[in-house]
């Protein structure tokens, strides 16, 4: 019986977040082509795989958020985060990658707090980094992946 509540729970809460999702479905399409576009013109990308409960991952969130507006104006990065904890951003987050081509990649994710550096064009992992808060190490392998490229 407790099983079949906390069942239920979790039905009512997916559905009450998809019908919020079906609501705005046109900007999220929108929102995800003009991912993958910028994907598609992009040199790298870099891939934050995320869990709410992971301590790790709230210590690599702040860096990722700065990188991000570092290279904000970068058309050569994009930054992609990948919510295990979450069934309507996980699901979102599989279609950006099955659409970017890197479906593969997202589906060998078992564990978070790894940011992984994607190559745009081959859609190979290039290099990762587990737990890291220095934000040096970050655009080290950026800049470093990017003259590679140049």
């Amino acid at each position: 019986m407790k099983i079949q509540s906390i069942l239920l729970s979790l039905l009512l809460i997916v559905l009450f977040n998809g019908c919020s999702v079906l609501n705005k479905s046109v900007s999220q399409k929108e929102n995800i082509q003009t991912i993958v576009n910028k994907a598609a013109n992009s040199k790298l990308i870099l891939l934050d795989v995320y869990h709410d409960r992971c301590e790790t991952c709230k210590l690599i969130e702040p860096v990722f958020e700065q990188l991000e507006k570092d290279y904000s104006q970068s058309p050569d990065v994009v930054f992609l985060k990948y919510d295990l904890s979450n069934p309507v951003t996980y699901l979102r987050s599989r279609r950006i990658a099955k659409a970017i081509g890197v479906e593969e990649i997202y589906k060998a994710q078992r564990y978070s707090g790894i940011v992984l550096f994607i190559d745009s064009m081959t859609k190979m992992v290039l290099d990762s980094l587990i737990g890291e808060e220095r934000i040096e190490k970050y655009n080290e392998i950026i800049e470093n992946r990017l003259k590679e490229r140049a």
